[in-house]
């Protein structure tokens, strides 16, 4: 993450982006590792312009890249996600919002019309049943649901040591779930561990999905044996995530579980989400299993550090350094160092 970024936003922000949990057991990202035990290996003979495009719930991209969701984003811009959105809508791509995002939903996708809302599954159904609602009201296209870790059981445990829950109360400002649920309330909705969701619970929310006419990720899947109940219920797709690793340092990198999870379910569209920081990532991925790639912290970072044209240089090199090595690779494989 850049320097820039670090002035710009404080230590505690800074720390809150980069979002170590209290059990790290060192500096080092285990996402961000996870991808640097892998090699490339490329073959001669190719010479195909290669096509980057992609799909997301048959929605067409300009490359396999998603952009995460981020909670809070006016503490971190004035403007919050919307030079994001702009940059994404001219880049191709599709972006995740997070139900904890403070600039309206309507707002985000009249900037890029190709956005997701991500919700925590925590609460009622009928929470989320309505948040569905107004999400398809707003123009998103699509719903990311978290099923790992939506809602800590313990206060006080706080990625980096910040409350973003609190400096949203603070400032006063309403966020989207809030706004969506029609609370009306300040900040973030507090929402309950437990009841944990079940799969009766999941295929309510798909169907509240489908009635909306919006198709449903599941993000959160680590364990193979959790793919097929997922898809099972009606899924569109599911993301392999350890959530950033924000809750536990301990949780399997992403990268790690996507082969056993692409076994598991071989015909599902699976995205990756954890640990995307060169468009190097973005191919050892695909070649091992997934179809999608999501990053966040780095535009998130390149935001605060440089604004929107930062964010565009980001996303440019990702996609032509994309470009430049899958033309390299020809019929090439990932193998570990």
């Amino acid at each position: 993450m850049s320097e820039a970024s670090r002035n710009a936003l404080g230590h505690a922000l800074f720390d809150y982006m980069i979002g170590r949990a209290d059990d790290a057991l060192g500096v080092e990202d285990a996402n961000v590792a996870a991808f640097q035990r892998f090699e490339l290996v490329p073959r001669l003979f190719g010479g195909e312009p290669p096509d980057l495009r992609a799909s997301l719930a048959g929605r067409p991209l300009a490359a396999p890249l998603v952009i995460g969701a981020f909670a809070g984003d006016r503490v971190f811009h004035p403007e919050g996600l919307l030079p994001v959105a702009r940059s994404t809508q001219r880049m191709g791509l599709a972006m995740v919002v997070s139900e904890e995002t403070v600039t309206p939903l309507d707002e985000i996708t009249a900037a890029n019309p190709e956005t997701w809302l991500q919700l925590r599954a925590a609460g009622s159904v009928d929470r989320v049943t309505r948040i569905i609602k107004g999400a398809a009201n707003a123009g998103a296209v699509g719903i990311v649901l978290t099923l790992m870790a939506p809602s800590h059981p313990r206060p006080g445990q706080r990625p980096g040591g910040f409350d973003i829950g609190a400096e949203l109360r603070r400032r006063g400002w309403q966020t989207i779930g809030t706004m969506l649920d029609g609370s009306n309330a300040i900040g973030v909705a507090p929402l309950p561990a437990l009841p944990i969701w079940g799969a009766e619970d999941l295929r309510d929310a798909v169907q509240a999905a489908y009635d909306a006419r919006l198709p449903l990720i599941v993000k959160g899947v680590l364990h193979p044996g959790d793919a097929m109940p997922v898809m099972q219920a009606g899924a569109a797709g599911l993301a392999v995530s350890n959530i950033g690793l924000r809750q536990s340092d301990r949780w399997a990198p992403a990268l790690d579980q996507l082969p056993r999870v692409r076994a598991a379910v071989p015909q599902a569209q699976i995205l990756i989400d954890g640990g995307i920081r060169h468009p190097a990532d973005i191919l050892i991925a695909r070649l091992l299993g997934a179809d999608l790639a999501v990053t966040t912290r780095p535009v998130i970072s390149a935001l605060t550090g440089g604004g929107e044209a930062a964010v565009d240089a980001f996303l440019r090199r990702m996609i032509d350094g994309l470009y430049a090595l899958t033309l390299w690779m020809g019929d090439g494989e990932v193998q570990a160092r």
